[in-house]
């Protein structure tokens, strides 16, 4: 080992300096990860040109690399938008070599398990890092609220994708590796910590890669006492760890008594009260009307799974889908509802709010539209042009605003001619967003705190940080303030003569609330329970909804440019034209790799695309084969051909191939692959 710190050329310090600069940021930093790769690859383009000596293994993916940037050269040719095209044409070029590079650079044994050794131990510590902000995640309730992990040093599907290749990789080493125990106990707690970042990262498309790696590294070892336990406690997990949707009637007098309670068959996510009639908003299952004995007495079907219900002036009750449309529906003298008037809203719409007997919604991509009238719908307002809106609160003549765009909390005076005048705003970065106003006093929930402001001569005035987290809804009732937390937690609450909010906890239900309202003397809670996992084949999972439309808008594109396809490009303005009109949320990816390639290489790619892929499991599987008795290298072999076949069960719900950071990942486990397989060659003829 010491002869690679002590070799006489600096450029060989060099090269080593910059590949560990590589190696230890290939999970935390893509910033000085470039620095490591290019570094290194410029000083083995020097010593090449120095010594005339090419230190370049054949890998026996010239060809299909060759074809692949050749398609893509083609593609970008006759691109919808060359410039896109040969820009993206050029980063596939420039990170191919890291193959290259890092096999070059580990041209002895020692260095590539050094190599190794560090790229577990930073990749090791780097999940440490990520798990340390995933507990404060879980402590401030951000699971609950935005069902996803963290995002630490980078984008959380991406810091998913690269915690699946180090699960897979340590496992391999876990159940390969012969080792003194010490050691063995270092591989299973290393693994342990990967693997529970992974969960942590809340990504679906990681956690089956992974788990697919897993399974494939069991199967080629014949660990059959292993695999069968593993497979069916998943099928299990699947079985019972179902869906639960309920709705808890209480009484809020002093007993607080549980009055009724009833299951729904799709998800209860929005309630409201009419009457003696209570209206779900049950998802996938459309609308339900519920009597005062908890009879369902109507179900109506919606088209899209139902997310927002309200009530609109007297009788009237808008049904939002989860896809931008609307539908307004007058409720009858039964309590039955009878649909009136269907139309879409005017953008990408983030939030909805009703008050002064009108429907105010807030659009991401282009400000706030008012309607006015529930039977006329084409008598809309744009009240307001701003790009960013995510949270809307009206309180006539006021509306607060957040604008996640610019991190700005706003408030705004809303005049008699539908012109917003600006009054204050005060700069909040969160993750998290929910904001209310109750008389001078507004409230702002953010991931750590609940932020009370008194408006005082027209200006925002922070008097007070509560450590209430979690809170997603309030609602007013005779001047006292009822809020409902995700975790289950109703709190009564109340300003004092000092201007302090008070919390009182009346329920803790203990389950993961959706909504509540207030009738009468009654309190109605909905609650949901999901399993995380079972969302991956749940058709009416929102992302799974999207995933939906990005295909089959994906295959309208690839029928128009079949042959090579669009140019490897982003696909968000073409996307935006084959869309359908209701899907307002425009995507530069197919989620994809193979519809991705599809669309924009076309059917020519497509095959190239397929060829490389297959060259490179064919590769890995041929070292595994030939290295599969040899210490450490079989191990590491055996890691990367699961983290491999991963890769590409990943890549059926996601576009990881054209993650830089990634595909980065695949190309350096390549290298050392062959690295090591070149080193047991070379030992094998000394």
């Amino acid at each position: 080992m010491d002869n690679i710190y002590h070799t006489s050329d600096k450029f060989d310090r060099l090269l080593i300096g910059f590949i560990l600069i590589f190696i230890i940021t290939l999970t935390n930093s893509i910033f000085l990860n470039q620095i490591g790769y290019f570094g290194a690859l410029l000083i083995l383009l020097i010593q090449w040109f120095r010594t005339r000596k090419n230190k370049f293994y054949p890998t026996g993916l010239e060809l299909p690399f060759v074809l692949f940037l050749i398609i893509e050269l083609v593609s970008a040719l006759f691109s919808i938008n060359q410039a896109q095209a040969f820009t993206i044409f050029f980063k596939r070029l420039v990170l191919i070599p890291v193959v290259y590079v890092v096999a070059a650079s580990a041209d002895k044994m020692d260095k590539a398990k050094l190599f190794l050794k560090v790229f577990i131990s930073a990749a090791v510590i780097t999940v440490l890092v990520y798990l340390f902000v995933a507990y404060r995640h879980y402590i401030f309730q951000l699971y609950r609220l935005e069902s996803r992990g963290p995002s630490v040093f980078q984008y959380v599907m991406t810091a998913g994708g690269l915690m699946s290749f180090i699960t897979v990789i340590l496992f391999a080493f876990v159940v390969n590796e012969k080792s003194k125990w010490k050691i063995k106990i270092l591989l299973v707690s290393a693994f342990i910590i990967a693997a529970i970042g992974l969960i942590s990262s809340y990504t679906r498309a990681a956690w089956i890669g992974a788990a697919t790696g897993i399974i494939f590294i069991l199967i080629l070892k014949k660990k059959w006492i292993y695999l069968t336990p593993l497979v069916l406690a998943f099928v299990l997990l699947l079985i019972f760890s179902k869906k639960e949707s309920k709705i808890w009637i209480y009484s809020i007098k002093e007993k607080h008594n549980l009055l009724n309670d009833f299951t729904t068959n799709g998800r209860a996510v929005n309630l409201e009260v009419y009457n003696d009639f209570l209206y779900v908003a049950d998802y996938e299952d459309g609308v339900k009307v519920v009597d005062s004995t908890g009879k369902i007495i109507q179900k109506l079907e919606t088209e899209a799974p139902v997310t927002r219900i309200h009530l609109w002036k007297k009788n009237y009750l808008l049904i939002y889908l989860i896809d931008s449309r609307f539908k307004v529906a007058e409720i009858q003298a039964d309590g039955k509802i009878k649909v009136l008037a269907n139309s879409l809203t005017v953008g990408l719409t983030r939030d909805l709010e009703f008050n002064n007997n009108k429907f105010i919604t807030a659009d991401f991509d282009s400000g706030l539209t008012v309607y006015s009238n529930p039977i006329e719908l084409s008598e809309k307002v744009r009240l307001h042009n701003e790009e960013g809106i995510v949270r809307i609160f009206s309180d006539p003549p006021y509306i607060t605003l957040y604008n996640s765009k610019s991190s700005m909390l706003k408030l705004y005076h809303w005049n008699d001619r539908n012109k917003l005048s600006p009054i204050d705003s005060v700069k909040i970065v969160t993750p998290t967003y929910y904001v209310w106003k109750f008389n001078q006093f507004v409230f702002f929930q953010t991931d750590k705190a609940l932020l009370q402001y008194k408006i005082i001569e027209n200006k925002f005035s922070l008097i007070k940080e509560n450590n209430t987290r979690g809170i997603f809804k309030t609602i007013i009732r005779d001047s006292v303030f009822y809020s409902a937390t995700v975790d289950g937690k109703i709190n009564k609450s109340r300003i004092d003569k000092e201007q302090d909010i008070h919390f009182d906890l009346i329920f803790d239900v203990g389950k993961n609330v959706t909504d509540f309202v207030i009738s009468e003397d009654q309190l109605i809670i909905s609650t949901l329970k999901l399993n995380r996992l079972a969302s991956v084949v749940d058709p009416y999972h929102e992302t799974n909804i999207e995933r939906l439309h990005l295909w089959s808008t994906g295959i309208k594109i690839f029928l128009d440019y079949p042959i090579i396809g669009v140019g490897d490009i982003d696909l968000g303005k073409i996307y935006s034209e084959y869309k359908p009109k209701y899907v307002k949320e425009n995507y530069g990816h197919l989620h994809n790799n193979y519809l991705h390639f599809l669309v924009t290489l076309g059917s020519i790619g497509f095959i190239i695309v397929i060829f490389l892929l297959y060259k490179i499991f064919m590769l890995n599987w041929n070292i595994y084969k030939k290295v599969k008795n040899v210490e450490l290298a079989s191990s590491y072999a055996l890691g990367t051909l699961g983290a491999y076949v991963g890769f590409l069960i990943s890549g059926l719900a996601e576009w990881n191939f054209g993650d830089q950071e990634i595909i980065t990942m695949v190309w350096f486990t390549i290298g050392l692959n062959i690295a090591f397989y070149q080193s047991y060659l070379k030992s094998k003829t000394e």
